[in-house]
């Protein structure tokens, strides 16, 4: 009967522990992350004009809330607890290899912010949309840049990369 009982406490226990690190992920990743769209071939240059909740976004976000150490919200530099290469996994190479953009979806607060693209440094293509361009990319400070959208009227023109979801959702990693 005690050892019945000790199987069932832990297996209790470890079904507890398993759905408390699914939910802590879950909650990061709603908070902030980059998601890659679940299709592989859309190229930024053949979607960046259409409304960033029609994109399919995989199920697993390339880095979210967790990973980000600071933000610095005036260049918009984010530091990660590692290089960005090791987020982006078997992605790494693919990613920065589409000269008319590899696009990603920016989540805060579970809401979609905006629709951004990875950049080569070498495309002479510039996207309508923030970018990460390979060579915004410091491995030596585990960072990188979101740049602006290159082309805008500046008339109508709103930054979505100042968002304020995105303050919201980084305050506690925001330096100066």
């Amino acid at each position: 009967m005690k050892s019945t009982f000790s199987v069932i406490s832990i297996v209790v226990i470890a079904i507890f522990i398993v759905s408390c690190s699914e939910s802590n992920s879950q909650e990061a990743s709603q908070k902030f992350a980059l998601y890659l769209l679940k299709n592989d071939t859309l190229k930024t240059e053949d979607i960046q004009e259409l409304d960033v909740s029609r994109h399919v976004i995989r199920n697993v976000p390339v880095l979210d809330y967790d990973d980000i150490v600071a933000y610095q919200p005036d260049n918009h530099t984010i530091y990660l607890n590692d290089i960005l290469s090791r987020y982006l996994d078997t992605d790494s190479l693919e990613v920065f290899s589409q000269l008319f953009g590899k696009p990603f979806v920016l989540i805060a607060n579970g809401d979609r912010i905006y629709l951004g693209s990875f950049i080569p440094g070498i495309s002479s293509w510039a996207p309508f949309t923030p970018k990460i361009v390979d060579y915004s990319v410091n491995n030596e400070e585990k960072s990188f840049i979101i740049s602006g959208a290159a082309y805008y009227d500046e008339e109508t023109f709103i930054d979505v990369r100042n968002d304020e979801r995105i303050y919201s959702a980084l305050r506690s990693k925001i330096i100066d």
